[in-house]
């Protein structure tokens, strides 16, 4: 029998053990510990719409994309000379369409300086903008006398809930386990990644390439095991090929605009989708081509998901006996908030969203155990 001093080096041998596999297994000790039996009402008839998101670009007046506007305008008016005795070359006169946004900015700047003329009559007038590398001090010989400031210029009329997020993270549940998701998009390119791990074993997917009016249009596909590629599909928009390369063995297919990988295509019918005539296109993973999958909106089921109840609509696409499905949430841009795949050999997986943070903000919070079990009950009702 242990006497006292030997129980507590047991014991304290069985707490530091039980601390350690909870610092190895704390993703999956979370999801156990929020996970609730995820549920649906039955498909009815679609009564919403995808919603009609653009990207933020798009948004912009033509001559101003790519071009990030200052915070704010600042005029200076002074008396006093110059430290050059060299007058600046007179510039250009630069004529402005009536319809931008610049010739609005300048007429406010011209009424500030005629006010001030009365005052101030001939002597020099120095604009700045807060964003210039140039700071006006240094021209100066005495401090500036009169500052207006002008509110920045308006990017674009569309809210935000039009343009589509440029960062998303979404937690998804694979039964106990949690899928970690992630969406950037900025200067027109995307990469998007997926991964799930137990234990320590891991598998990534990965889908990077371009985006912009055309939608998503995928450059590589990547499949990773424990961090190790296993295959891929390559995207040659130049020449209209796919080039899937799945361990020793590689081939090549015909591609057509609008053509997805396996992950891109819930994007592409979540950024398209409210514009899309025809949601027939060829979906490739890194071992497969599933060539002209017809999808089509099966309709429109209440999801629980993490602490609130969502309507999602449903696309739904058929290769043989494989199935892709989507389901969309028209109110976080079409986001997909459950995704369902069956591919046969390659794998079959359910994973619905827990969590989900758009451009920072967290707008889908997993909900707690007691939470879940009286939410579910009255969902079986």
């Amino acid at each position: 029998m242990l006497r006292w001093p030997g129980l507590l080096l047991v014991s304290a041998a069985l707490l530091s053990l039980l601390l350690h596999l909870a610092s190895i297994f704390s993703e999956q000790l979370y999801a156990w510990a929020t996970q609730q039996p995820y549920t649906e009402s039955e498909l009815k008839k679609v009564t919403q719409k995808l919603s009609d998101v653009a990207q933020a670009e798009e948004a912009r007046p033509e001559g101003l994309k790519g071009v990030k506007p200052a915070e704010h305008q600042l005029v200076f008016l002074h008396k006093g000379p110059l430290i050059s005795e060299k007058p600046p070359a007179p510039k250009p006169v630069v004529k402005v369409k009536k319809t931008s946004p610049v010739k609005v900015a300048a007429s406010r700047v011209l009424a500030v300086a005629s006010q001030a003329s009365a005052v101030l009559a001939e002597k020099p007038i120095i604009f700045a903008s807060a964003a210039s590398s140039v700071a006006p001090a240094p021209l100066l010989a005495s401090a500036p006398e009169v500052e207006e400031v002008l509110p920045p210029l308006k990017e674009s009329p569309l809210t935000a809930e039009q343009t589509y997020p440029t960062q998303v993270e979404i937690t998804y549940a694979y039964g106990i386990f949690p899928i970690r998701m992630s969406w950037k998009a900025e200067n027109g390119r995307y990469a998007l990644k997926l991964r799930g791990a137990l234990f320590s074993k891991s598998r990534t997917f990965v889908s990077e390439g371009d985006v912009g009016q055309q939608g998503v249009i995928p450059q590589r596909f990547a499949d990773y095991r424990d961090e190790k590629l296993i295959n891929e599909a390559v995207f040659n928009w130049d020449e209209k090929k796919v080039t899937i390369k799945d361990g020793g063995t590689t081939k090549v297919e015909e591609l057509k605009a609008g053509d997805q990988d396996i992950f891109s295509a819930a994007f592409q019918l979540a950024l398209q989708g409210s514009r899309m005539k025809d949601f027939t296109f060829t979906v490739a993973s890194g071992r497969k081509i599933y060539k002209d999958v017809p999808f089509e909106i099966s309709g429109q089921a209440s999801l629980r998901l993490g602490d609130k109840q969502i309507e999602a609509i449903l696309l739904r696409g058929r290769f043989e006996d494989r199935t892709f499905d989507f389901w969309l949430a028209p109110q976080w841009h079409n986001m997909p908030v459950r995704m369902t795949l069956s591919l046969g050999s390659e794998g079959s997986f359910d994973i619905w969203a827990n969590d989900i943070k758009i451009n920072g903000e967290m707008v889908l919070e997993p909900q707690s155990n007691n939470h879940n079990s009286n939410s579910n009950r009255m969902m079986r009702r």
